[in-house]
């Protein structure tokens, strides 16, 4: 006689021990996963065009948005393409293209003939080509919260979005976007 049944599944053959071990393990899973989700943002983006354009007249920076600095040398279509899809960012609130190429004309005129856009695009020629010119203080940063970027990686506006909101419940603090894909 037998001790243990035995279940057959496609391809396999489990014990009852292995058949609750593995149960166990997809429950905490989705347990885990449920907790998780208290972190993400919530849905309700009402007022995101006015935090978009939200600028205090007291000169003091804006509170639930962030700026995007993105250092450029050498691809210019691609930079345009970065900059069209970072558009749709919900708490963007402006961009400033730190413009590596010296002796070279920016594309602002090509970006602003590409139509109206709802985050304003700010270029700021450099003299000299350096990593660091991304880390100078730019007058027009307004935001507490500042994205660096390079002009070759491109991360979705959800976890852009994620990462403002952990940002904003430990704001001293710096938040990486971990790398998810690469031109």
């Amino acid at each position: 006689m037998r001790c243990c049944h035995v279940r057959r599944l496609p391809g396999r053959v489990l014990g009852d021990r292995a058949a609750r071990l593995s149960l166990a393990v997809v429950l905490t899973l989705l347990l885990v996963a449920g907790a998780l989700t208290t972190f993400l943002p919530s849905n309700k983006e009402e007022h995101v065009l006015e935090l978009r354009r939200g600028v205090n007249s007291q000169g003091r920076p804006v509170q639930d948005a962030f700026t995007l600095v993105m250092q450029t040398y050498n691809r210019t279509d691609l930079l345009l393409r970065l900059l069209n899809h970072y558009q749709a960012l919900p708490r963007l609130h402006r961009v400033i293209v730190v413009w590596n190429n010296v002796g070279e004309k920016a594309p602002e005129d090509v970006w602003n003939s590409l139509g109206p856009h709802p985050v304003p695009v700010v270029f700021k020629l450099q003299t000299t080509n350096r990593m660091r010119n991304r880390l100078q203080a730019f007058p027009e940063l307004e935001t507490d919260a500042v994205l660096m970027v390079d002009d070759d990686m491109l991360i979705s506006s959800q976890d852009l979005a994620f990462a403002f909101s952990v940002w904003q419940k430990a704001r001293p603090h710096l938040v990486r976007c971990l790398q998810l894909r690469r031109f």
